[in-house]
């Protein structure tokens, strides 16, 4: 026999309902009675356990509907094996030069109205990436950007459950190969920017993990892990000004052919802007 107990849409705290959510609140309070299920129809949400809530019991359910946001859960991270990627691939490598001198502009486009914008760019060849120089125009003042190499790369999976706070993950041989100290690392997912986890501090390759910035996520074994490498993670325009970005380094990374260079721009004033990047390479 279940037990029901009934409230109306209005007593939660936004006149709405998420069924995962109260229900995942519901497992995680101090309510010991197994919940059975939760039924809503029209204004009317009828909640049925496995038996009779104690009277303290009762007076937390009311607490829980009362501070019911009624907001949908994040999804979950997608859960794999984590044998995978048995080939050592190399995205990006440092030191000597290529040979010949190549430079273009690169124009991030902003339409009235379009508060970020995310492009990439690809060049067919392998390319070493010298440096950069963008000119800030006033319509840029007050916006953001960030500059990221092969964004959302799969380079392994994680082989032990990452909680948030967590300043060790364990990952599988693939992404010891392949990420390096200051490279960001994140929750891979097909077609998207993925789900950032934080920048590489060290990499204990005798244990099998990397040492990072405290964890704001948590992730079950077996999720898919990816890499990126950030140019530029933050940069924000204050003032009129020429920016140059790797002009006195003298040796450049060298870049895959087809591997993404993706810009995030933040148009903070919502002012159509062409904001435009000189890239000096060579190949």
């Amino acid at each position: 026999m279940n037990w029901q107990y009934t409230y109306n849409v209005s007593q939660t705290l936004n006149d709405k309902v998420d069924l995962d959510r109260l229900t995942q609140t519901i497992q995680e309070s101090v309510i010991t009675i197994a919940l059975d299920y939760i039924d809503v129809a029209g204004n009317i949400i009828s909640l049925f356990f496995k038996a009779e809530l104690s009277d303290d019991e009762e007076i937390a359910l009311d607490e829980i509907i009362a501070a019911h946001t009624g907001e949908a859960l994040a999804a979950a991270p997608t859960i794999v094996k984590a044998e995978i990627l048995t080939e050592h691939m190399k995205y990006v490598e440092a030191g000597d030069t290529l040979i010949y001198f190549g430079a273009k502009t690169l124009v991030v486009d902003v339409s009235a109205g379009e508060a970020t914008k995310k492009v990439d760019f690809k060049w067919p060849i392998p390319i070493a990436l010298k440096s950069g120089t963008i000119g800030v125009s006033e319509e840029m003042i007050g916006d953001e950007m960030s500059i990221h190499i092969a964004p959302n790369t799969l380079v392994g999976a994680i082989t032990q459950p990452l909680n948030i706070g967590d300043t060790s993950i364990y990952v599988s041989e693939t992404v010891l190969q392949n990420v390096k100290r200051g490279y960001y690392v994140g929750l891979y997912q097909p077609g998207d920017d993925g789900v950032e986890i934080g920048g590489v501090i060290s990499i204990d390759s005798t244990n099998g993990c990397l040492e990072i910035e405290p964890s704001s996520i948590e992730a079950s074994a077996g999720s898919y892990l990816a890499m990126c490498i950030q140019i530029s993670p933050y940069m924000y325009f204050h003032s009129l000004d020429t920016l140059e970005i790797g002009k006195q380094m003298p040796t450049a990374q060298r870049i895959p052919a087809d591997t993404a260079i993706r810009i995030y721009y933040k148009n903070n004033n919502l002012v159509a802007k062409k904001a435009s990047f000189f890239v000096e390479y060579l190949y």
